[in-house]
C-alpha cells in the first residue's frame, strides 16, 4: 500500500467538511434548516434534486474524536434536523415510520428510491439506527428520543404474531406489496436498538420473536432478501448486517442459539465475497495505467447484490468493505482463518481504487479510482468501515485488552458500527478516542494508528497497528501541540505496552523507533503535565 488507512480517514475528514467536494447543501423544510448531500442517481419522483445523508454514526463519531468545530457547527445540527423531519409524524398507519431515504427540495417531500411504498426495515434503518446513533452521543436529546420511541412503537405494531414483518406497504392503499417475497432481512434489529435505548422489555420480547422467525426462515434455510429495490431485493449486504444484528442480540440474551445463528449467517455471507481468480504479479494495463494483477484484484471484496440481475454480474464487487470489522470479530469468536483473511484482503492494499485527490474510494470495482462519482455521501460510510476495521483489529491483537464500545450498525451497506460515544479500555485504563490531523508523523504507510486520551488522569495513548505481513521497523514523531486545542502538552513519562501487556520505559521526548511484529500491535502510553 502507498497510503495507510488512518491517513485515508484524515483525508476523508477534509473531504466531508468541504462544501464543494462533499456537495453539502441546506434547505428549509417545516420551519427547520435541514442539511444533506447531493445524490446524483435516479430517485422516484425526483427532478435531479435529491439529497440524502449516510452513516449518522460516523458523522457524530468523527465530530467527537476530532473535536472538529466545522462538523459540530455546520453539519451535525442540520443533519439532525434532516433526521427529525425524515419521520412520518402524521396520524394513522404510517405514524413513526421513515418517510423516505431522500428529500426532494423542488417538491418539498421525502421519498423512497424506487416507488411510493414504505418498508419496515426502512424504519429500522433511517430512524432507529440513525437516530439511535445520535442518541448514543447525546442521550439527553429529548426530540431524538421521542423519534426513536415513535419508530419503535410503529415497528412493533407492524410485526406479525409470528415475528414476521411485511417486506413493504403501499403508501396509497396501506396494503402489502411484493407479496411473493418475505422480509428475510434484519428488520428485528430495530427492536434490539429500542430495548437498549428505551429499556422497555416489550421491545426485547419483540426482538427475540423477530429474530427467531428470521433464524427459522432465513438462516436455517440459507435464503435471504436484500434491501435494494432496483434489483427487486436480490440478496445483498443486509445478510452481513444480520450476522452483526444477531451478535448484538446475543450480547443481551446470552442465548447460544443467537450466537450460533450469527456465526452461521456470517459463514453464509462469505459466499458473497470474491475468492477468484487468484491474483498474481502479472502486469496489466487499466485505462492507460500499468498495475500488477494483485492491485486490481476482486479477491476479498463483497458484491453489492448478487443473482443473475444483481450489480455483481456487470460491475464486479464493491470497495465499501463494511464487512471487514465483523469478519475480524467472527475470527475472534471462531478462530476460523477465512474470516480474518477475507477482512484483510478487503481492507488492505486497495490504492488503485482510491482517488488520489480526495482519498475517496470508488464504489464499484469497474470504476477504478474515479472517486465518489454520483455518491458523495459514501465518504461517511468509508470513514465508518475503516474505523470499525482498525479498532476491531486492535481488540483482536490485544486479546480484548484494548476495547471500545460499539454503537449501532449503519444503514444500509453493511455491518460496520460506530465508536466514540463512551470511553473504552486500554489495558485497564479508561480513555476516549482521539484522532487529529498532524498529530503523528511516520515513515511507512503500513502503520495505522489511533489516539486515545484520559484527560483527568493526564494520559495519552497511541494505538499502533502494523498492517503488513513482515516485521515493521520504523520511526514515529508526535506533535504535542496537535493533541489538545490551544495547548501543547508536556510529557513526563512514556511507556511502551506490547500486545501481551508487558511495559517498558521509553525516552521522554517526541520521537521513537518501533519494532512491531507482523500484523502486530503496540501502545505508547504518555503521561503529561
Amino acid at each position: 500500500t502507498k497510503q495507510s488507512l488512518t491517513n485515508r480517514i484524515l483525508r476523508l475528514h477534509q473531504y466531508v467538511i468541504d462544501d464543494s467536494t462533499s456537495k453539502w447543501r441546506t434547505e428549509q423544510y417545516k420551519g427547520l434548516t435541514i442539511g444533506a448531500q447531493d445524490y446524483r442517481g435516479g430517485v422516484y419522483g425526483g427532478e435531479g434534486d435529491a439529497i440524502k445523508n449516510a452513516d449518522y454514526g460516523a458523522m457524530w463519531m468523527l465530530a467527537r474524536i476530532t473535536n472538529d468545530s466545522i462538523l459540530q457547527r455546520t453539519r451535525l445540527p442540520f443533519a439532525r434536523n434532516f433526521k427529525l423531519t425524515q419521520q412520518d409524524t402524521g396520524p394513522g398507519f404510517f405514524h413513526g415510520a421513515a418517510a423516505g431515504q431522500y428529500y426532494l427540495p423542488k417538491s418539498k417531500r421525502f421519498t423512497e428510491e424506487w416507488g411510493p411504498y414504505v418498508e419496515p426495515i426502512g424504519t429500522t434503518y433511517y430512524v432507529l439506527m440513525d437516530a439511535g446513533n445520535i442518541l448514543l452521543f447525546h442521550p439527553t436529546d429529548t426530540a431524538i428520543r421521542n423519534e426513536v420511541k415513535a419508530a419503535a412503537d410503529r415497528l412493533l405494531a407492524w410485526m406479525g404474531a409470528d415475528g414476521q414483518w411485511q417486506l413493504a406497504w403501499d403508501h396509497a392503499t396501506q396494503k402489502p406489496l411484493f407479496s411473493d417475497l418475505q422480509d428475510l432481512r434484519p428488520t428485528f434489529y430495530g427492536m434490539v436498538i429500542a430495548y437498549r435505548l428505551l429499556g422497555d422489555k416489550k421491545y426485547l420480547q419483540a426482538a427475540i420473536k423477530g429474530a427467531q422467525w428470521y433464524i427459522t426462515n432465513a438462516v436455517n434455510k440459507g435464503q435471504f432478501t436484500g434491501v435494494c429495490g432496483d434489483t427487486r431485493f436480490a440478496p445483498d449486504f443486509a445478510t452481513g448486517q444480520s450476522a452483526q444484528a444477531l451478535l448484538d442480540l446475543y450480547d443481551i440474551t446470552r442465548d447460544p442459539k443467537h450466537l450460533q445463528a450469527a456465526i452461521a449467517t456470517a459463514k453464509l455471507y462469505t459466499t458473497s465475497v470474491y475468492t477468484h481468480p487468484i491474483p498474481s504479479t502479472a502486469f496489466k494495463m487499466v485505462r492507460g495505467v500499468q498495475h500488477q494483477d494483485w492491485e486490481i484484484s476482486q479477491v476479498g471484496l463483497s458484491f453489492e447484490h448478487g443473482g443473475s440481475f444483481g450489480s455483481a454480474t456487470l460491475r464486479g464487487p464493491i470497495l465499501l468493505a463494511s464487512h471487514a470489522g465483523l469478519f475480524v470479530r467472527m475470527y475472534a469468536l471462531t478462530k476460523d482463518s477465512i474470516f480474518l483473511t477475507m477482512a484483510r484482503a478487503a481492507a488492505l492494499g486497495r490504492d488503485a481504487f482510491v482517488d488520489p485527490a480526495t482519498s475517496v474510494a470508488s464504489y464499484y470495482w469497474d470504476v477504478m479510482n474515479r472517486g465518489a462519482g454520483p455518491y458523495p455521501h459514501h465518504a461517511w460510510w468509508q470513514i465508518g468501515w475503516i474505523t470499525d476495521y482498525l479498532l476491531s483489529e486492535a481488540s483482536l491483537r490485544s486479546n480484548g485488552k484494548l476495547e471500545f464500545p460499539r454503537g449501532w450498525i449503519t444503514p444500509k451497506v453493511g455491518p460496520h458500527q460506530s465508536y466514540g460515544f463512551r470511553p473504552g479500555k486500554i489495558y485497564g485504563a479508561k480513555a476516549d478516542l482521539l484522532l487529529k490531523d498532524g498529530m503523528l508523523q511516520n515513515t511507512t504507510p503500513y502503520l495505522d494508528y489511533f489516539g486515545a486520551i484520559n484527560k483527568p488522569d493526564k494520559k495519552l495513548f497511541l494505538l499502533l497497528l502494523n498492517n503488513d505481513d513482515e516485521v515493521l521497523n520504523s520511526s514515529i514523531q508526535i506533535d504535542y501541540s496537535k493533541i489538545l486545542d490551544n495547548k501543547t502538552i508536556k510529557p513526563n513519562k512514556v511507556q511502551l505496552i506490547t500486545a501481551d501487556g508487558r511495559r517498558t520505559a521509553l525516552s521522554v521526548n517526541n520521537h521513537w523507533t518501533l519494532n512491531i511484529p507482523a500484523y502486530g500491535l503496540q501502545v505508547i502510553e504518555i503521561h503529561f503535565e
